[in-house]
């Protein structure tokens, strides 16, 4: 988790060569060391185009405090952040921070208006250790709530706790070595109530992958409580082979990490397993950073990464306990896999930066992303596939002009997806009433697989009011088109989604 917000990714990211890394000892080896930033900023979304569990019209105020410093052989970097967001309409997905390819969802299908508060904290420490030797340790804790004040009525509290060390070592004048390691918690309650649980009947959605789930009803159980439990560990190695003339670089890293998540409903009353999800991912990454002169500098990035995922469903039967005043238990009869599911990702990032009194002025970015998602559902005797495969290609701009005392920096940029392979497969067998492949499945494999292409632009101004202190304020706007041909869901042809982000801050 890292929190550098886009000012200080700015003065930061182009000349580090370790900034993108999990190692967390990246950080002393900033040009910028000592560098602080808070803003208050405001964000609105509106449109038609974006996956059913999301919403069409959205806003949020956000504030944030966070910065760099370093202190003799200390670098430290913190940062602290409050966010309210609402978005209205939104149904399907009643979960918050859970892992995206975990097909264990608990959901309802009536919109409402669900309001989101996070806290998000965090702190850095690399302590150099001698001319050779840096240590780190990175503690996050991310916490939040969303509610829904519309029956079915659901509130679910979430908490993230990562921690990760790592260590780098100089090897000689050209070569250093590093290698990190960390535990990522996770922990998600999901209560759902019903005020009006007489005069209607609602259904809680258990997914299991592609559409496919088991039923509640709220009238048979007016209340109803999931509860997830996460682990991740990881661990990464890297290596640098940075020459003393700084004229060449380069960084390598590949690493490991192991996830999984359970799902446990009931509450106190009783325990029903609702899906255990387990994954892997192992990932790459390569930057070649190559600076001819004091004005000019280019990075290329390749990065991989390929995910795999494994979720087991209980069986399990509904039965009362005589002996305990007819208490209701879950008796798990057996267990199987019901979902695999793989991530391939590979990526090259292209950057060039033409500094001016050692600033950035003028940056251009290239890059191009190669996916290719795939699932599998497990239905007895049939085994229904999705394929997806597509290529990303974004292009980006940014100039930096200095009129006196005031900084102003222009930046736009698009985007384009180009879909290639699309196979469709739906999870369920269910028919009828409970059949949702037409409102549900359809409509978000068709957003997932749509082309589609983009164009964003940001607007910054900056002016010293001391010799310490900078005030500036900025303006982010971004529009996104769907441009395939409705293929599998028909209500995309013509939606866009436009994002709004306009903001104050300081820089001490």
């Amino acid at each position: 988790m890292q929190a550098q917000t886009w000012n200080e990714d700015f003065l930061n990211q182009p000349a580090n060569i370790r900034y993108g890394s999990v190692n967390p000892t990246r950080i002393s080896y900033n040009g910028v060391r000592n560098f602080a930033v808070a803003d208050v900023d405001y964000s609105l979304s509106r449109g038609d185009f974006h996956a059913i569990d999301q919403s069409g019209k959205a806003h949020a105020i956000k504030a944030y405090i966070g910065g760099l410093r370093q202190i003799g052989r200390f670098n430290v970097q913190g940062h602290l952040s409050y966010r309210n967001q609402k978005d209205n309409d939104q149904s399907w997905n009643s979960t918050l921070w859970n892992n995206p390819n975990n097909p264990f969802v608990l959901c309802d299908s009536v919109p409402g208006d669900a309001t989101a508060e996070s806290y998000d904290m965090g702190v850095t420490a690399a302590y150099k250790c001698s001319d050779r030797l840096t240590a780190a340790v990175q503690a996050d804790l991310r916490t939040g709530s969303r509610a829904d004040q519309t029956d079915p009525r659901p509130r679910t509290t979430t908490s993230v706790l990562p921690v990760s060390a790592g260590v780098d070592y100089r090897l000689t004048n050209r070569w250093s070595i590093g290698a990190s390691a960390g535990v990522r918690f996770f922990s998600s309650l999901i209560e759902y109530t019903s005020v009006n649980s007489t005069l209607h009947s609602y259904r809680y959605f258990l997914m299991k992958g592609m559409g496919d789930y088991a039923k509640r009803m709220s009238g048979d159980e007016p209340g109803y409580k999931r509860d997830y439990k996460g682990t991740d560990l990881q661990a990464a190695v890297n290596a640098v082979w940075q020459p003393a003339d700084g004229q060449w670089g380069n960084f390598a890293e590949v690493g490991f990490a192991s996830n999984h998540e359970d799902a446990t409903d009931g509450g106190a009353s009783y325990d029903f397993k609702g899906g255990d999800y387990q994954e892997t991912v192992m990932s790459a990454q390569d930057r070649l950073q190559w600076r001819p002169d004091a004005r000019t500098l280019h990075n290329l990035t390749l990065t991989a990464a390929m995910t795999s995922g494994k979720s087991t469903w209980y069986d399990q039967k509904r039965e009362l306990d005589l002996e305990r005043g007819s208490a209701v238990f879950y008796r798990e009869l057996s267990k199987s896999t019901v979902q695999e599911n793989q991530h391939l990702c590979a990526a090259l990032h292209y950057q060039f930066d033409k500094l001016s009194q050692g600033r950035r002025d003028i940056t251009v970015e290239m890059r191009s992303a190669l996916t290719v998602v795939s699932r599998k559902q497990f239905l007895g005797t049939s085994t229904p596939k999705q394929k997806i495969q597509y290529v990303d290609l974004q292009l980006q701009g940014t100039k930096t002009l200095y009129v006196n005392k005031v900084s102003l920096m222009a930046q736009v940029g698009g985007s384009y997806r180009l879909t290639g392979t699309k196979e469709y497969a739906h999870g369920s067998a269910y028919t009828g009433e409970d059949d949702i492949e037409q409102v549900f499945t359809r409509r978000m494999f068709e957003y997932e697989s749509a082309g589609r292409f983009g164009v964003h632009a940001l607007v910054d101004a900056s002016l010293p009011v001391s010799s310490i202190l900078t005030a500036g304020v900025f303006a982010k706007g971004r529009y996104e088109a769907y441009t395939d041909n409705e293929e599998y869901w028909t209500g995309y042809d013509g939606t866009h989604l436009t994002t709004l982000n306009v903001g104050l801050y300081l820089q001490f």
